[in-house]
């Protein structure tokens, strides 16, 4: 299987021991997330945390490399905590993930079969793109599904050389609603999910089934201002109907690939970088509009239940690393079903 790193080895190799002697870094528009955890008697416990704010909101269509700011907190961050080796979020907005069909054969034919058909899914020369691929399901035929994610070598390469004047060695990078996934959805569990996570400017709706992100979309309108006051109701009601018509395409979605035996969505799992957006009006008008379960994000599921320790991040807080903890927790292989 490919990782966003295949291409660029030669740039970053990775240790031969890794295992959580790394943190989870997420950079959002206004700040600076992270957390490591160390392993105790098999248990996991949280090591390092912390957040820093980004005085002048990140311009996702500069380079990373040229914003001194992020750099000077990056540095900071890697001064007080020592952090050597770090995995990354990337925003969506700079990446692309699509389901497609392929043989069901060697990974080198795989990979031949996804760059043939990529410029069909994104708007990038398949030789200007860094991605990896996520076996789905076993299908008749020989054949397979898989879950593609693409992202520009350019951005790729821009990140590396930020953490590199950090110094700092990213070993490895996840779409965020890659990493939600993984920090709040059990491993083990094969149903499907819509994940919301909701920001300041914009919201990104996510349809996840057995840990694996199929589809993604992004409804860039702003529902809360600077002081995470709501904004107009008509815009919280646009948006929801957004969620509600992304819902009605995964039912279709299914209905007309029924070979593919995806269920319906059991819930949607609301998740953000801000605590107060969580436990804002809008979640309560979600649920009111859109007669499905509501869950507020437990980021702790695949880490521990903490029956016998308490976290040292408070519950409300816990809801703003769902990110960087995801980062951090080693990338599972899931069940690959067969039909």
């Amino acid at each position: 299987m490919n990782t966003f790193l295949d291409k660029l080895k030669k740039h970053i190799p990775v240790p031969k021991m890794i295992s959580f002697n790394h943190a989870g870094i997420d950079i959002g528009l206004d700040h600076i997330r992270h957390i490591s955890f160390r392993d105790e008697d098999g248990k996991l416990l949280v090591d390092q945390f912390g957040v820093e704010n980004i005085t002048h909101t990140i311009d996702k269509n500069k380079s990373l490399t040229d914003n001194d700011e992020v750099i000077e907190i990056l540095k900071k961050i890697q001064k007080k905590f020592k952090y050597k080796y770090v995995k990354v979020s990337l925003p969506e907005e700079i990446a692309y993930v699509y389901t497609q069909e392929v043989d069901n054969t060697d990974p080198a034919s795989i990979r031949s079969q996804i760059e043939f058909k990529m410029e069909e899914n994104v708007p990038i020369k398949a030789e200007d793109t860094v991605f990896e691929y996520v076996d789905v399901l076993d299908l008749k035929n020989d054949k397979k599904l898989i879950s593609v994610s693409v992202v520009s070598k350019k951005n790729i390469e821009d990140y590396i050389e930020t953490f590199k004047k950090a110094n700092m060695e990213v070993i490895s990078f996840l779409i965020q609603n890659q990493a939600l996934s993984k920090s709040l959805i059990r491993s083990d569990d094969n149903n499907s999910y819509c994940v919301v996570a909701i920001e300041k400017t914009y919201v990104v709706v996510s349809i996840i089934s057995s840990d694996i992100v199929l589809y993604t979309s992004t409804i860039n309108k702003s529902l809360f201002d600077d002081n995470l006051n709501l904004q107009r109701k008509e815009i919280l009601e646009e948006v929801i109907k957004d969620i509600y018509r992304i819902m009605i395409f995964w039912i279709s979605y299914i209905e007309q690939n029924k070979s593919y035996g995806f269920d319906k969505i059991k819930s949607i799992i609301v998740s953000s970088t801000y605590s107060n957006i969580i436990e804002s009006e809008f979640i309560n008008m979600m649920t009111d509009k859109l007669a499905i379960q509501i869950d507020k994000p437990n980021v702790w599921t695949n880490v521990t239940d903490f029956s016998d320790q308490v976290p040292p991040i408070n519950k409300t807080d816990s809801y703003q690393y769902a990110t960087a903890i995801g980062l951090t927790l080693s990338k599972t292989k899931p069940k690959t079903k067969s039909k």
